[in-house]
């Protein structure tokens, strides 16, 4: 682990979002133990990728502008799965840049993207693996600003992104509610 933490910290660009994703991530490395914890997923999911997935989920983030951390431009912030993807490959870590690329949202559908004419390569980014999908619904517990939401608060957010983003969310709800 310590090689990834590294990776994490090779990355960063500044120590203020350096420690705003590391703890981000951290929240949602507990986030993910307490659901592996509740459903007894113990003998069902690597735990290893789940640990390295979170720290490295939000990699990309340090590849947009600011830090990524002016979350006011949410078109250039859904670019940061892409931009963990590319870091994540560089680093020969393929199972991590595939969480990274996958965790946006609750997945983004080819279509989505299309209609929407989001800034995006025209393909599906949607959390296949039982460790893609669970650390994407972690994810949406907790925000970089250090906001926690709950099940209530996440629906109706991605209820404004449209029927698609949300029926997703719902799926993944019933995995591991």
């Amino acid at each position: 682990m310590n090689k990834k933490f590294k990776i994490f910290k090779k990355y960063s660009t500044s120590e203020d979002s350096f420690e705003i994703v590391l703890n981000h991530s951290l929240i949602v490395l507990g986030k993910s133990i307490e659901i592996i914890n509740r459903k007894k997923l113990y003998n069902k999911i690597d735990f290893g990728l789940i640990v390295s997935g979170c720290l490295l989920h939000d990699i990309g983030i340090f590849g947009l502008k600011n830090g990524g951390l002016d979350t006011t431009k949410r078109v250039d912030y859904l670019q940061h799965g892409i931009f963990g993807g590319k870091i994540l490959r560089k680093e020969k870590l393929f199972k991590e840049a595939l969480i990274a690329e996958r965790h946006i949202g609750s997945g983004l559908s080819k279509e989505y993207i299309m209609q929407n004419n989001l800034p995006l390569p025209k393909k599906d980014f949607l959390p296949i693996t039982l460790e893609q999908k669970l650390i994407c619904y972690a994810d949406k517990f907790h925000s970089k600003s250090g906001k926690i939401d709950t099940l209530d608060s996440i629906k109706k957010e991605m209820k404004g992104f449209g029927k698609e983003p949300l029926r997703r969310f719902l799926e993944l709800e019933k995995l591991f509610e």
